[in-house]
């Protein structure tokens, strides 16, 4: 093989590997955190912002968040209605917590108007955030509002819609009738989607009065 072949050779395998780096998504990094007053207070409901963008992740009544964000990220922000805004340079460190120093009340639309910040989502495949949870109970806990887990069981809406004591729901498992122990045992990470249905006639499709407690349609990956 000649220099002139060993040269385009070279050449090839160099654009290549640019190129290969170049469509390479980043890697995704879990970050996690606490959002507190001065007083060490935690702030329930804070926002978490990425890049000036709000991701699906909020503190808890501890004030503990948690969420997965691109390697290549800029910026973390924890917002409060009651609050306002605070944002920390992010340089690959997996705990950013967050001290309000004083309360300073800030709208969404000053928010957007007046600093840039985007607060419709964006759209992204809902199992990337399932990931950021420990269970799929604390999915359904914190991801639909109808929904409530106390004791170990679920409860949609506002409680038994059938004759006897029963409150559970309906779950589907890929298809499959399910329970929630089986559910426990499910890695959050494997969850490509969730749908809850509330009672009524479409829950009702589902088992009849078995159905009238709700029902919980899960598909994994």
């Amino acid at each position: 093989m000649n220099t002139k072949t060993l040269l385009l050779v070279f050449f090839f395998f160099t654009v290549l590997n640019i190129s290969s780096a170049q469509n390479k998504e980043p890697e995704m990094i879990k970050v996690f955190g606490y959002v507190t007053n001065i007083n060490n207070e935690p702030i329930k409901g804070a926002l978490i912002f990425i890049d000036s963008v709000k991701t699906n992740s909020k503190t808890n009544k501890k004030g503990y968040y948690k969420v997965k964000i691109p390697s290549t990220t800029k910026e973390i922000a924890a917002y409060s209605p009651d609050h306002g805004i605070l944002s920390d340079k992010y340089s690959g460190e997996n705990k950013v917590s967050f001290v309000f120093k004083e309360g300073k009340p800030l709208s969404e639309e000053h928010l957007v108007l007046k600093m840039g910040y985007v607060v419709k989502k964006q759209k992204q495949d809902d199992s990337i955030w399932y990931g950021n949870y420990s269970s799929i109970l604390e999915i359904l806990e914190n991801r639909f509002p109808s929904v409530r887990v106390y004791n170990g069981k679920i409860l949609i809406g506002k409680g038994p819609n059938s004759f006897g004591a029963d409150s559970d729901p309906l779950i589907f498992v890929d298809g499959q009738r399910s329970n929630i122990s089986v559910l426990t045992t499910i890695p959050t990470i494997e969850v490509k989607k969730i749908r809850v249905i509330t009672k009524g006639s479409e829950a009702a499709e589902y088992g009849g009065l078995k159905g009238a407690n709700g029902v919980i349609l899960i598909t994994l990956k």
